[in-house]
């Protein structure tokens, strides 16, 4: 069986894709909607067309595990829809026992799935390290590490700010 690669908008503009000449390139259709200059959007559909590429869409228990993730690194306010579904679709792939990586520039992607467990590969080598993310008011001071609902600040009602709670080196 062939490696599956999930790839995300990002390297989608790079030319990692087209360097990469084994194993099946996914992604999802809503990347789509990501894509808006005409060269990167003709490059992928004929990608697409050539059958290099193919669109699937994650099973919706993979979402409910991506959600939940998201939601212990602090990961969850910054991660877009199309970041989740690419998230879940990689976590589908792997529950289904295909041997898959996730392919990505994005740095909350990346910390995401290795919170997960899931095999990544950062072109751009920017992913160092693993973090767990709380919340800080500038303010106050006031710091929590749950999962606010809203990132008003509870003591003072000022806007709260990602700060790194948990710091761990990866080893790519």
């Amino acid at each position: 069986m062939p490696h599956v690669f999930v790839l995300d908008t990002g390297v989608l503009f790079s030319t990692w894709a087209n360097q990469k000449q084994d194993g099946n390139l996914v992604t999802v259709p809503s990347v789509l909607d990501e894509i808006r200059n005409r060269p990167s959007r003709a490059r992928i559909e004929m990608m697409h067309t050539s059958g290099r590429l193919t669109y699937e869409t994650p099973e919706s228990s993979a979402l409910d595990i991506v959600r939940e993730a998201a939601k212990e690194t602090g990961d969850d306010k910054v991660l877009s829809h199309v970041d989740l579904e690419l998230l879940a679709l990689a976590q589908s792939k792997m529950s289904q026992g295909q041997s898959t990586t996730l392919v990505s520039t994005d740095l909350a992607v990346l910390n995401t799935a290795r919170h997960m467990g899931l095999s990544i590969l950062d072109p751009s080598h920017r992913f160092q390290h693993e973090i767990i993310w709380s919340l800080k008011c500038p303010a106050c001071n006031y710091n929590t590490k749950a999962k606010a609902k809203t990132l008003e600040c509870p003591v003072c009602g000022t806007a709260m700010r990602r700060v790194v709670s948990k710091k761990k080196k990866t080893c790519q």
